[in-house]
């Protein structure tokens, strides 16, 4: 399955103001208790004074190009993006509602394909240890047998990241 990160929005979710050419954001993905996922677009200098209601899921950071530009930047940033969004799933423990646990695994099954990361051994106690190929950090994801509801669990972080 080929996935395709989501358009930056046209204005900063902290401040209101309009993103511009050339304008640094971090993109946050978090759940809100009892709602979707949700992606916001922030200018990076208000990344700090905002905070997400609910679950933080993950972040990135990305420069607005034009927009003529922008879906050939998205191609040549695309696994970039879910590099650091798979990363950024381990920087927080918390995980009352599963998400992060079926989106490591999905993003693992990518990542090894794309030789981002490579499992180092079989799972033990229900995780596998994959070490970032660039970083040489190990990573032990939940190993999973994916099911129709797991992805259901993730549909709405999974559309905002690859729309």
């Amino acid at each position: 399955m080929e996935w395709q990160v989501k358009s930056i929005s046209h204005t900063c979710a902290s401040s209101g103001k309009e993103l511009h050419v050339g304008d640094s954001v971090v993109c946050i993905v978090y759940k809100p208790l009892g709602g979707a996922i949700e992606r916001r677009d922030v200018l990076k200098e208000y990344a700090t004074e905002f905070k997400p209601d609910g679950l933080l899921l993950g972040r990135w950071s990305r420069q607005v190009k034009e927009r003529g530009e922008e879906e050939q930047a998205l191609r040549a940033q695309l696994l970039a993006s879910r590099e650091e969004f798979f990363l950024s799933l381990f920087d927080d423990a918390a995980d009352p509602s599963g998400d992060k646990a079926v989106l490591k695994h999905i993003l693992a099954m990518l990542l090894e394909r794309k030789r981002i990361i490579k499992a180092t051994g079989p799972a033990e106690q229900g995780l596998i240890p994959y070490q970032h190929q660039s970083t040489k950090q190990i990573l032990m994801v939940p190993a999973m047998d994916l099911q129709p509801e797991h992805l259901l669990q993730v549909s709405g972080s999974l559309e905002l990241l690859v729309g």
